[in-house]
């Protein structure tokens, strides 16, 4: 979900994939910029530090210069043609761009499907993602780009999926 950080997961014939030590899908600690902020993890340039809604977040306060404006404010501050809302938006959607052709050269989905607080905003997310995505692919096919299903709360129940499935392979019935 693209939230607080960014984390993703990899579904495959209707299971999730969690990977050797349970950390598939981590898709917010790719590195997009190089030479971008300081990142948590130790990295730098870390897509979740450049289009989570906390980036957003922050970048908005900055260029608005409103301490408390957040990252929903930025979206209806984009709807409205804010020139700075949309340099702030332009900038996490190019990061998040870059973030899922990484993913989508690497796994080949047919689809990604996007969650979290920021797909809260819509088509003011999903139309210059598609197209900011459609941009950077070469060889790779297209996914579709879709909201989740569950909105926001979709990171929370696929947590406690991948915890419930985790469990049931451990304990035998």
């Amino acid at each position: 979900p693209l939230g607080t950080g960014i984390a993703g997961a990899i579904g495959i014939a209707g299971s999730i994939e969690a990977g050797a030590h349970g950390d598939a899908g981590e898709i917010g600690h790719i590195v997009v910029r190089p030479d971008g902020p300081d990142c948590s993890c130790g990295q730098r340039g870390c897509l979740e530090t450049l289009a989570s809604a906390a980036a957003v977040t922050r970048a908005w306060a900055a260029a608005s210069g409103d301490p408390d404006a957040d990252a929903a404010d930025c979206a209806k501050a984009v709807e409205a043609g804010d020139p700075a809302a949309i340099a702030v938006w332009r900038d996490a959607i190019d990061a998040l761009a870059a973030g899922l052709v990484t993913a989508l050269t690497l796994l080949d989905p047919g689809t990604l499907i996007i969650g979290g607080g920021l797909a809260e905003a819509g088509e003011t997310l999903f139309t210059p993602l598609r197209a900011a995505v459609e941009e950077r692919v070469t060889f790779q096919k297209l996914p579709h780009i879709v909201p989740a299903a569950l909105g926001d709360t979709a990171g929370c129940l696929g947590a406690g999926l991948l915890a419930w499935d985790l469990l049931s392979t451990e304990v035998s019935v």
